[in-house]
């Protein structure tokens, strides 16, 4: 089973943690390169996960092994016995990482129940070993993952809440002996694991796909490492005389083995999924833990690496899960696949997907009525288990092992691509009785190993964040707009969700705006463009940077010299603009800034360039939320209201390359439903009619369903209006067949109430 835990000791053996609730001891052949099983550790009642030896010393003449489980048990061994000389039963949820202290006899415990210990190793009058708590480290919203202790005796501690926390050891009772001195933010996800380096540095890596360089004495973030494509679960370090010459290796749900030295890097693609556990042996060789139940450890020295064949033997292993990869999509064959000759063939019914087998690549097609036309959607990329197709009798694109707890078998994960990854994760959640804040973590699997564009948020405005292609799911009160006798309740609806049979979708009345960020991806990232910058373009220093952050507030009205530095930013590069792109979006959405904007058309000289730039799609994106958000201040309204007719022709003319962009169309469609609001106030006849013979246009054109949701939202704005307008035979048919159609049940609603409108 699956190798959760790995600990390297000072005399080259190692010691391994299991699912299948042991752990073993393994020592260094003296005649060849291999290792031996020499002890099974047996005590724990659950899966063992965690792992650390504790060197020699006066009370330990042989060391001490160290084992946590998802039994809650912390246990002690003794490298010639089976049986564990104690265990503690302190921690009230999974041991999850064990770590030697900086003293003699030391360690630190980490676990779910949001606690960190340090520990010591005590010998009591009749020679049996006793663990004495000395200090609990509190402070952190989530599990532990893990802690380290620096040579200063500070510890650093990590936890699912995305934060870490630097403590100093006071002196008193355990509970009372420690405070948080220091919290740090800047991953994003889940911060899985530490690894101390010189002095007060250390380096922590996370969910979010990141290794980043801390200092603990300023709390800064040094450095930020790239180069995983998904989760990290482990780090370790051989350290040098500085980050330069030290020796970083890291895993995680990727296949990946990275290794870091002298500012390169190195990937070893491994042949199971995920690398759960790494270790650095004393002689530098590389030691891993995988879901393969299998150990695998990587040298430089060639008197230390495996015969030719058995290296042979291993590359195979991993072509093979190559091929399979490249050949099979949720276990069915590219090769078996219909050739491009099927797109002459209509479709059964609107939305059919099916794969094609285009010169050995599978490519995704949807069937859409209104056009009698095949859709192309775009690769189909293997799931993570390509051969697990089929599940409670139904055939999906992709079934995947998801491990939500140490304690319990993988749960069953099915999804297709043409489904609502944050729908599908709702349902999980709800099938399997998992906590509701683990929707986001759910819905980002779906998204990342399914390797599709990020579907439409059940909350909020649609957010996907341009840095990562991450959808964020935040439930909060804080809709798109403004609150309102018919405001945007149905604009916070998860695509799936019923609603009653009275309309509540239109007329709408108020503006929608784009208010969700991850404000400090957005700083960090331009942090990072800074540097590229150079200093013709507005280079900034840190003081600059530091005012930003008042931009990304809206209840805070930064100063003139702020916004002045904001303007200056829009001059950036385009290949690096889109975060200045993002804070502006978010800017804008205070008046005082958005009324020294709108001055002089200063803003839409900056925009409308981006607005028609369709090689960078993500810059086009941007640009469309700002002008969603100037029109929420009178100034705003009017600069953008001045344009409305360049704007509504240049959304017709989008091509359908460049209209696939998902998050395009959300924020296309955004605007003309704003324009059909803009347009409800004024009841201008001939700006009635631009606005409808875009959206008939538009609107059919459409495959994201809250892009689609918010252009009929439109029409029936329009259609409420004194003088309404007369609608396409070909807008009235589509209208019709959406009505028609299950799924998503929102679309389906306001299409229905459209219908009794234009009376089909």
């Amino acid at each position: 089973m699956d190798v959760r835990g790995l600990a390297a000791g000072a005399d080259g053996y190692i010691v391994s943690a299991s699912r299948d609730k042991t752990a073993k001891l393994w020592k260094p052949n003296s005649e060849n390169a291999g290792f031996t099983e020499v002890q099974t550790f047996k005590g724990h009642t659950n899966y063992v996960v965690s792992v650390t030896i504790l060197k020699k010393s006066d009370i330990l003449p042989n060391g001490l092994i160290l084992t946590g489980g998802n039994d809650k048990l912390m246990c002690g061994f003794l490298p010639e016995s089976p049986e564990p000389i104690f265990t503690e039963t302190s921690h009230t949820n999974t041991v999850c990482k064990i770590i030697p202290g900086v003293l003699p006899n030391t360690f630190l415990t980490s676990s779910w129940d949001m606690t960190a210990r340090l520990w010591k190793i005590t010998i009591n009058p009749d020679h049996t070993y006793q663990p004495v708590l000395l200090t609990i480290f509190k402070g952190h919203t989530a599990a532990v993952w893990s802690s380290i202790q620096l040579s200063n005796n500070q510890v650093i501690t990590c936890s699912a809440d995305k934060t870490l926390l630097i403590h100093n050891i006071l002196h008193g009772d355990p509970e009372n002996s420690s405070v948080a001195i220091k919290k740090l933010t800047g991953h994003t996800d889940c911060v899985r694991d530490l690894a101390a380096l010189l002095g007060d540095e250390f380096l922590s890596c996370s969910n979010d796909a990141t290794v980043k360089r801390w200092s603990a004495g300023t709390g800064e973030c040094l450095e930020t490492f790239y180069g995983h494509p998904s989760y990290i679960y482990s780090l370790s370090v051989f350290c040098g005389t500085d980050m330069t010459n030290s020796l970083v290796v890291t895993g995680g749900e990727d296949r990946y083995l990275n290794v870091w030295q002298s500012s390169e890097q190195q990937v070893i693609l491994q042949p199971a999924q995920s690398i759960w556990a790494v270790a650095i042996l004393p002689n530098t060789d590389i030691v891993i833990g995988s879901s393969d139940g299998l150990i695998r450890i990587f040298s430089t020295d060639s008197n230390r690496q495996a015969t030719n064949e058995a290296q042979a033997a291993f590359q195979e292993q991993v072509d093979n899960v190559n091929q399979v990869a490249q050949k099979e999509v949720g276990g069915i064959k590219v090769d078996s696949l219909p050739g491009p000759e099927v797109l002459y063939k209509p479709g059964k019914s609107d939305g059919q997907i099916i794969m094609v087998n285009e010169n050995g690549k599978p490519i995704c097609y949807k069937w859409l009525s209104n056009e009698g036309k095949w859709d192309k959607i775009g690769d189909v990329l293997s799931a993570s288990d390509p051969n697990k197709n089929m599940h409670e009798g139904k055939e999906y694109d992709f079934v995947w092992n998801v491990d939500i707890e140490d304690g319990a078998p993988p749960l069953k994960l099915p999804f297709n691509r043409d489904e609502d990854p944050w729908v599908v994760a709702q349902a999980f959640i709800h099938k399997h009785d998992l906590p509701q804040s683990y929707l986001e973590t759910v819905a980002n699997f779906i998204i990342s190993n399914a390797k599709t564009a990020p579907a439409p948020l059940p909350a909020n405005q649609g957010y996907v964040d341009p840095y990562t292609g991450a959808a964020r799911y935040v439930p909060s009160n804080n809709g798109t707009s403004s609150s309102g006798s018919n405001s945007q309740n149905h604009f916070t609806e998860q695509l799936g969700q019923v609603s009653s049979g009275y309309n509540k979708f239109f007329p709408q009345t108020t503006y929608l705006k784009f208010d969700q960020a991850n404000t400090s991806t957005i700083l960090s990232k331009i942090e990072e463009f800074n540097k590229k910058a150079g200093d013709s373009f507005n280079k900034l220093n840190q003081s600059q940077l530091d005012s930003l952050v008042k931009l990304c507030d809206v209840n805070n009205s930064p100063d003139e010299d702020t916004i002045k530095i904001l303007i200056g930013l829009l001059d950036w590069p385009k290949d690096i603009l889109f975060p200045v792109l993002d804070i502006t979006r978010l800017a804008v959405r205070n008046k005082h800034v958005n009324d020294l904007l709108c001055s002089n058309n200063l803003i839409m000289d900056k925009l409308l360039p981006h607005i028609h730039d369709i090689e960078k799609p993500t810059n086009q994106m941007l640009a469309f939320r700002c002008l969603c958000n100037l029109m929420h201040h009178e100034k705003g309204e009017l600069l953008v209201v001045k344009y409305y007719e360049e704007f509504l022709k240049f959304i017709q003319n989008l091509s359908n390359e460049n209209l696939s962009q998902k998050p395009l169309q959300i924020a296309v469609a955004t605007l003309m439903l704003n324009f059909s609001v803009m347009i409800k106030q004024s009841d201008d006849k001939i700006a009635i009619q631009a606005v409808n013979n875009t959206i008939n246009v538009v609107c059919p054109r459409l495959t994201e369903p809250e892009a689609m949701f918010r252009c009929f939202v439109a029409i029936g704005t329009l259609l409420s209006l004194k003088y309404p307008p007369t609608l396409t035979e070909q807008i009235r048919d589509y209208i019709e067949l959406m009505a028609s159609n299950s799924e998503p049940s929102k679309v389906l609603s306001c299409c229905k109430h459209l219908m009794t409108v234009i009376g089909k």
